[in-house]
């Protein structure tokens, strides 16, 4: 007869086994391999929960052509951290003064009003429209993620893209008319080193180290390893081309800046590309992360390929070598609809990347 101990050790290994790898930290096999040299499947506008049915309504009556590509949605993140997940998408809107999105709390609690209105970026997909949210601001998501990370100091490192979107007027919808400047975009940084803590980021001073610019010192596959990396977070700044100038203004190679972000393949700050259809750029994808450039991609959008049970995004993603694969639909992911579609990367969360590295058969 087993002992509890056998038993109990074997029930962890299986679920470290299992689809999806629900804990994949104990697995020190790709702790030697740099960042770029793995495959990492995160989830898609992750504090995103599936919409309740007053929101649903919204959806269909002002803009029903898109309620099909809304109609998906993630657990708490905490729920998804222990899923395997280690990438996550966290959408922001401007709210330099407060209030701005405070609308559909009004009937909320006296701390989450005032959450509301206090200033700093809150946590939203589309204002006036798509409000749910697990965590409302953006220090406050981050918050949720750190707590996680100090009860797993050990836990692979995290990459969180943070989707700053300026909020422009929108007729019959909302009238909000704010933008990302040079301040609000500071303020994300504060809100990382606050929550987070600068020991804790991988930033761009991190790789680049005392090679002139961050774009050579990547070409020279300066990531660190897994293993260097435990414990930690890499984030990078997903926003239009204005806000990335604004952010490296003064930053040059984003000297001091807490994030990375999307820049032109030539540019001294060139280290992540977001290039979202695998098989449209499957060659390109390929080429970059083999020159030493990190690129972020997506195995399904909107729904299309859970509704028909279209692998072959997915397949191309894998095959491309990229390095950071979002999904709605990961192993664990909410299925109100039994769409009963799922994505991993060979049975995994994590796994060793073909293009870049030698990997185990």
């Amino acid at each position: 007869m087993m002992g509890k101990g056998f038993a109990i050790a074997a029930a962890a290994l299986l679920m470290a086994m299992a689809p999806g790898g629900a804990a994949p930290e104990g697995d020190s096999r790709l702790d030697s391999l740099r960042l770029d040299q793995v495959q990492v499947l995160g989830s898609h506008n992750s504090y995103r929960p599936y919409p309740l049915p007053q929101v649903e309504a919204r959806i269909r009556t002002l803009t029903p052509k898109s309620w099909e590509g809304l109609a998906y949605g993630h657990p708490p993140l905490e729920s998804q951290l222990a899923l395997g997940l280690r990438q996550l998408e966290i959408d922001v809107a401007p709210d330099p003064e407060g209030g701005a999105y405070a609308a559909p709390y009004a009937d909320g609690t006296a701390e989450i009003r005032a959450e509301m209105a206090a200033p700093g970026a809150k946590t939203i997909h589309i204002p006036g429209l798509d409000w749910q949210t697990h965590c409302r601001t953006f220090r406050s998501c981050l918050q949720i993620i750190r707590r996680w990370s100090d009860a797993h100091p050990r836990h692979l490192p995290m990459i969180i893209l943070v989707n700053a979107s300026d909020v422009r007027p929108i007729p019959g919808l909302r009238t909000t008319d704010l933008s990302f400047d040079a301040a609000a975009l500071d303020a994300l940084d504060g809100d990382i080193t606050a929550a987070i803590g600068r020991d804790r980021v991988i930033s761009p001073d991190d790789v680049r180290g005392t090679v002139p610019t961050l774009r050579e010192a990547v070409l020279a596959h300066r990531w660190p390893t897994v293993g260097a990396a435990r414990g930690k977070f890499l984030f990078v700044l997903d926003t239009s081309e204005a806000n990335a100038e604004r952010y490296r203004t003064g930053h040059a190679s984003l000297k001091g800046r807490m994030m990375f972000g999307w820049y032109p393949e030539a540019a001294p700050e060139a280290a992540f590309f977001n290039m979202q259809n695998p098989l449209q750029e499957q060659a390109t994808i390929t080429a970059r992360v083999r020159a030493g450039f990190m690129v972020r991609t997506r195995a399904d959008a909107e729904t299309i390929e859970a509704r028909t049970h279209d692998t072959r995004r997915l397949a191309a993603a894998i095959g491309s070598g990229a390095q950071f694969i979002s999904t709605d639909f990961y192993e664990g992911a909410p299925d109100p609809r039994a769409l009963n579609f799922r994505v991993s990367l060979r049975g995994r969360n994590w796994t060793c990347n073909r293009v870049t590295a030698r990997c185990p058969k």
